[in-house]
């Protein structure tokens, strides 16, 4: 299909070699993918391969966790390490397709930013309505959500709902699986000073962070802990198939 050969060139842009991209699983009707593409959201493949700091893919020009003026994490030193609960795995596409949200970060605005026409808006409102997601937030911001609250069954159904897709396929972005769409696809998402959310667990009670331009953008990494509101940070969902 288009959308194969589509991912298959783009794969090899960014890789330096020939990848092989498998179809596009049978569950993906067209009528619903260009309901995503209306909704401002991508179907792209995730290829098995290896992102540790040694791999020099021509199209990996940002890599992640280089410090940046002292602030954030060395991501992947530590990950090659297995420090702070990362482990080597944290450097691995693990293959398969993904549904991506394509939208750029808002840049900060004392809390009162928001994403570009949010189809999630409205039913993060209504979270925060029935006390899902604490209203400490801006109604239907993705701003003020913590980790935890993200993670939350409600939460999950609710995104879904709006996808039509499953709640146990969705989650939020690993580090490196949104370093790679940033320097693959989304060069903008490192262009705004606000951070993201990301899914890996660092140093017990803390959770990934990135993207904030200030500090670095596509390569920056820092970590806060799982319940913390911040006004500041925002997320993404990945929607996984299969």
């Amino acid at each position: 299909t288009a959308l194969v050969e589509r991912e298959a060139e783009s794969l090899k842009k960014f890789f330096g070699k020939d990848i092989d991209v498998p179809p596009v699983p049978d569950s993906i009707t067209p009528e619903q993918y260009e309901k995503w593409r209306e909704m401002k959201f991508e179907l792209h493949y995730l290829p098995a391969e290896d992102m540790s700091d040694s791999a020099n893919y021509p199209g990996w020009k940002k890599k992640p966790g280089k410090k940046y003026a002292g602030a954030g994490i060395e991501f992947l030193d530590e990950a090659k390490n297995s420090q702070n609960s990362l482990t080597p795995d944290a450097l691995q596409l693990n293959g398969g397709w993904v549904l991506v949200d394509t939208r750029e970060k808002p840049a900060y605005n004392s809390g009162n930013q928001n994403y570009a026409d949010d189809k999630f808006a409205r039913g993060i409102e209504e979270l925060r309505k029935a006390n899902i997601i604490e209203e400490k937030g801006k109604k239907g911001s993705r701003f003020s959500i913590s980790w935890e609250e993200l993670q939350k069954p409600e939460v999950k159904a609710k995104f879904a709902e709006i996808l039509e897709v499953s709640p146990d396929q969705i989650r939020l972005p690993r580090a490196i699986e949104w370093n790679f769409l940033g320097n693959a696809y989304y060069q903008k998402w490192g262009d705004t000073n606000t951070w993201e959310w990301f899914e890996e667990v660092y140093s017990g009670s803390g959770r990934l962070i990135g993207g904030r331009s200030d500090d670095g953008g596509l390569t920056f990494v820092s970590w806060v802990g799982a319940g913390g509101r911040r006004d500041g940070v925002g997320f993404r969902p990945l929607i996984v198939f299969s």
